[in-house]
């Protein structure tokens, strides 16, 4: 008896389990040594094993029940007409700011993320941030979907849908209340990094919350207008459509460079495909709650 129970003893000791396919929401759903990436846990994100590279992103939860109106029945933007009535989108988690050139160089370090297009782009002599003297804070910008799909991916989330990201910017004071058009009531002022030919810090103006301004404290979002336009999972179809035979996805929010009131429409929407990218366009994250 005493055998069997000194053998069990040695192969206890030298078992070494592999958690790497055990599924998890966050970190804390895995083991010491453990990151939880893409949903698995995984004993190093990408790097040096004793260090979690990637970095510590700040993300809101928008928990909220009923119904709202996508788009609006107004000319006055870009393909968001007509409106239609809509379920809220179920509990999700979103970023709180845009993802900036430090993070983004910190998944292309990792060797997990591609380096992003840099230099000047075009004949309107627009700049890509990545690589460029101080623009680390500035929205990564220049990058595709499938590479915005990439570090969403590496950070254990995914890129928002147009629902959730309309939702987020307007929440209830769309078409079907006040048909506010703003991620705040009013007009744009100098609340919003717009008209400036160029990018500007992340989170440099106000914060919002379901078509409201919020306190820096307070739960919300910055950039939901201006800075760069952002990179949804979603098709780019005809409203009502949500679904549609298309090589283009919807991209939100305006950027830095514009200053057609058209384009400050939280509804407004434009359509590019999946590798297409541009000195003007950037993204965030997003992550369905539990």
């Amino acid at each position: 008896m005493r055998r069997i129970v000194f053998a069990a003893l040695l192969l206890a000791g030298c078992y070494n389990p592999d958690y790497q396919s055990k599924a998890c929401i966050d970190d804390k759903g895995c083991p010491e040594g453990y990151f939880c990436v893409a949903g698995k846990c995984a004993q190093t994100a990408g790097g040096d094993m004793s260090v979690d590279p990637r970095p510590k992103r700040a993300e809101i939860e928008v928990r909220e029940s009923g119904s709202f109106y996508m788009g609006t029945m107004i000319a006055d933007g870009f393909n968001d007409r007509p409106s239609y009535l809509r379920s809220v989108p179920g509990p999700y988690f979103l970023d709180e700011r845009e993802v900036t050139v430090e993070e983004y160089r910190a998944c292309v370090d990792a060797k997990v993320c591609e380096k992003p297009v840099t230099g000047a782009y075009g004949t309107q002599g627009w700049i890509c941030t990545f690589g460029v003297d101080g623009k680390e804070q500035h929205p990564v910008t220049c990058v595709s979907k499938s590479q915005a799909e990439a570090f969403c991916t590496w950070i254990g989330r995914r890129l928002p849908t147009e629902v959730e990201w309309e939702f987020a910017a307007l929440g209830k004071n769309g078409a079907d209340i006040t048909n506010q058009r703003l991620p705040y009531p009013g007009a744009i002022g100098n609340s919003a990094c717009w008209n400036k030919n160029g990018t500007c810090p992340v989170a440099s103006y106000v914060k919002t919350y379901l078509g409201k301004i919020v306190n820096g404290d307070q739960p919300g979002f910055y950039d939901l207008l201006g800075n760069a336009w952002e990179k949804t999972a979603s098709p780019f179809c005809t409203y009502p459509a949500e679904t549609c035979t298309t090589n283009q996805f919807t991209v939100r929010g305006g950027s830095g460079f514009d200053s057609d009131d058209k384009v400050s429409k939280a509804t407004s929407r434009l359509g590019n495909t999946s590798t297409e990218y541009y000195p003007n366009q950037g993204f965030r994250c997003a992550r369905t709650a539990p």
